[in-house]
């Protein structure tokens, strides 16, 4: 298949599955877009799963990679699955190591029988295309694919009301950090803008923050704040690791200062023009690639309405002051909060890696643990080999995971001219 669309002009193949969407991308030449159309409209006719046990263990090296070879990659999956109590987001994307070993050919064929059926596929197009004639090619090509006999069953639990504070304590070979998370809103709902907007207040250089846990009180070398506006359901995050030697109790109680700030003092003006600025500068550069649009409309069009692209920056150019303080009070109670605290793990040491913790604190761990494998491994060829994909992936990451990108690819190549000078 990938050879087909290599000789033919494509890139960039390559796909992906979050809590609310699988995504299957390529580019292709403009010429070849009726080649694109009949080869994705084979697949979803006539797709024969000759590789499926292989490639069931390719997604458990995935697993082992991504979590259960990270410091906190299980305590991640058990905090998520504290969290959600209900919901099915408490499920990892990736799935339990139990649901992998058991998952059979037959379970995969009912999965797709169901799901990748033309009534709950979406097709997106950008780039340079004649809209009449792709429309034409695409009812050539795609209206040989029959709807699904059984339809996708609606999610019918739903998150119920958080009663009490929940708190998981872990000990893991990383700096102690903290997550503090609450249940908020979903995808659209009129308050997620309000809660995007004060987490661009708090994030960033110039973010509160940074300013009052990094540079004020030094008691964080990284902290942020995230919404997450999912279909069903929605989250806010505070994160934040340890410097030195303060410890995850003095990062929640940074946490709680600036928290009753946004409770209690109205925002800025000011300060809150230059958010709503910056959301509008990122809202016009996420238009300038094909690559970025094209997901951002995927995402929104599996969250519920494709259109949110035109309407989000509007929305958000609408927040008010007196708006964020309202978000922060009503969903901010303690009786909805979560937390998650990292201790390192008895007879555990860090070293210390300047370019390590000048990453966002999140995907330190991550980038640690791929760095020490890198390390280790002894193999230059092996390297070349991860490099040269490493490479060809990096113009297609967010651009929040460009610097773990970055980091990486320094490592792989000290690592290889180590190797190749001892081995002269």
């Amino acid at each position: 298949f990938d050879k087909i669309y290599t000789a033919a002009g494509g890139t960039g193949m390559n796909a992906f599955t979050s809590y609310d969407l699988t995504f299957y991308f390529i580019n292709v030449p403009s010429n070849k877009f009726e080649l694109w159309a009949w080869m994705e409209s084979d697949r979803l006719n006539n797709s024969v799963f000759r590789e499926f046990y292989s490639e069931r263990d390719v997604v458990h090296e995935e697993r082992r990679l991504r979590t259960e070879s990270t410091p906190t990659g299980v305590f991640q999956e058990q905090f998520d699955s504290m969290f959600w109590m209900a919901s099915p987001y408490s499920w990892p994307v990736i799935g339990w190591t139990s649901d992998l070993n058991s998952y059979s050919m037959d379970e995969a064929m009912k999965y797709w029988n169901t799901y990748y059926r033309p009534n709950n596929l979406v097709g997106i197009i950008v780039g340079d295309f004649d809209p009449a004639a792709a429309k034409k090619t695409i009812s050539t090509y795609f209206s040989r694919l029959e709807p699904g006999k059984v339809a996708p069953p609606p999610v019918v639990t739903l998150e119920p009301k958080q009663g009490a504070e929940m708190r998981m304590i872990a000990e893991a070979e990383t700096q102690p950090q903290v997550e503090i998370r609450y249940h908020t809103v979903g995808f659209q709902h009129k308050d997620s803008y309000a809660l995007d907007v004060m987490s661009s207040i708090l994030n960033g250089r110039t973010g509160r923050l940074y300013k009052d846990m990094v540079e004020g009180t030094k008691v964080a070398s990284s902290a942020g704040a995230q919404q997450d506006s999912r279909k069903y359901a929605g989250a806010f995050s505070f994160e934040a690791e340890t410097k030195g030697e303060s410890t995850p109790v003095q990062l929640e109680e940074g946490w709680y200062a600036e928290l009753k700030k946004l409770q209690t003092e109205a925002v800025p003006a000011e300060e809150l023009q230059k958010v709503k600025n910056q959301a509008m500068a990122d809202s016009y550069r996420r238009l300038q690639s094909n690559f970025f649009l094209l997901i951002q409309l995927a995402q929104a069009e599996a969250l519920g309405d494709w259109s949110e692209i035109n309407k989000e920056s509007a929305k958000i150019q609408a927040v008010t002051a007196e708006d964020i303080k309202r978000v922060a009070t009503q969903y901010f109670d303690k009786t909805n909060r979560s937390v998650a605290t990292y201790t390192r793990k008895a007879g555990a040491t860090m070293a210390a890696d300047p370019e390590l913790a000048a990453l966002p604190g999140p995907m330190q761990g991550m980038a640690r643990q791929a760095a020490k494998k890198i390390g280790e491994e002894k193999d230059a060829d092996k390297l070349k080999e991860g490099l040269t994909q490493l490479r060809d992936q990096a113009a297609q990451v967010p651009p929040q995971m460009a610097p773990v990108m970055e980091y990486l690819m320094k490592k792989m190549e000290a690592r290889i001219t180590e190797l190749e000078k001892s081995a002269k």
